[in-house]
């Protein structure tokens, strides 16, 4: 599903504004594809649009050096057979990195894999965006640098930063931290919030728009009506990004389709991240 985002002008940062993020996507396949990756950063650049910092003070790595401000992310993206129809989708991580002066670990090279064997059936349900969405949010450091940027409990059943932990209290009225999923095995267990194993059914934790967390983008498993939610974006800013404030909206004509063509079985299909602990 293709996701309208209305942005707010209002950005979220506590320190001076730094360079705009710019995501490189690098992707070797089918044409047919190209425009779902290009929407894909064009709406991650709206979204998270700068660091708090930035200025390198250690590379791993990464082609920035020391004193280098970090502005794009370099991502490869790319078709191989994995698990056969169904099963896993894709799979992103960073694989360089740059520690910045403020202390926050930061993507500065990532690679995107997707089974080839799923990618014309997504494509041609229109689900193809939220899943390359999801892939490239992994790619930029959800779930995959949390444990660098030690925002997670010792169990890794929790997020712990302050700015997500604030948006689950007052945008879905819930207590404590947001809860980590800890189903779905590797890659999908430890780096996604949490929802009901396979996706199934409602949690019952929803926004002030009444959007349930199913749904949300960086949940373990692609359903209908994807949407980036406030939480996301608020975990973002725990681990080095400014942000702005995105209101996600179903593009007219495409939700009614997708909840008839993909409630029965989309929600049973994996995500994976590749985390960097």
């Amino acid at each position: 599903m293709r996701v309208l985002y209305a942005i707010a002008l209002l950005l979220w940062t506590t320190s001076s504004a730094s360079a705009a993020l710019v995501i490189d996507i690098d992707y070797t396949g089918p044409a047919q594809y190209q425009s779902a990756f290009t929407n894909a950063a064009n709406t991650w650049e709206s979204l998270l649009v700068g660091y708090q910092d930035g200025v390198v003070q250690a590379p791993l790595g990464s082609s920035y050096s020391v004193g280098q401000t970090v502005s794009t992310v370099f991502v490869t993206a790319n078709l191989a057979v994995d698990d056969g129809v169904g099963g896993t989708l894709g799979s992103a991580g960073p694989t360089a990195f740059a520690l910045d002066e403020s202390g926050f670990w930061l993507a500065t090279d990532s690679d995107m894999t997707f089974d080839s064997d799923d990618i014309d059936v997504l494509f041609n349900n229109g689900s193809l965006d939220s899943l390359i969405l999801h892939e490239l949010g992994h790619s930029l450091g959800f779930g995959t640098l949390w444990g660098f940027n030690g925002v997670t409990n010792l169990t890794g059943d929790e997020f712990i930063g302050a700015e997500a932990t604030a948006i689950w209290q007052s945008e879905f009225g819930q207590s404590g931290t947001p809860d980590i999923e800890t189903e779905g095995g590797p890659g999908t267990a430890g780096g996604h919030w949490n929802e009901n194993l396979d996706g199934s059914g409602l949690t019952g934790i929803t926004d002030s728009l009444g959007r349930d967390m199913r749904d949300e983008l960086m949940t373990g498993w692609l359903n209908p009506n994807s949407f980036i939610s406030e939480l996301t974006l608020a975990s973002f800013r725990d681990i080095g990004f400014t942000t702005a404030s995105a209101t996600a909206v179903p593009e007219p004509g495409t939700g009614g389709m997708l909840i008839a063509g993909l409630a029965a079985g989309m929600g049973w299909r994996r995500r994976r991240s590749r985390a960097v602990m």
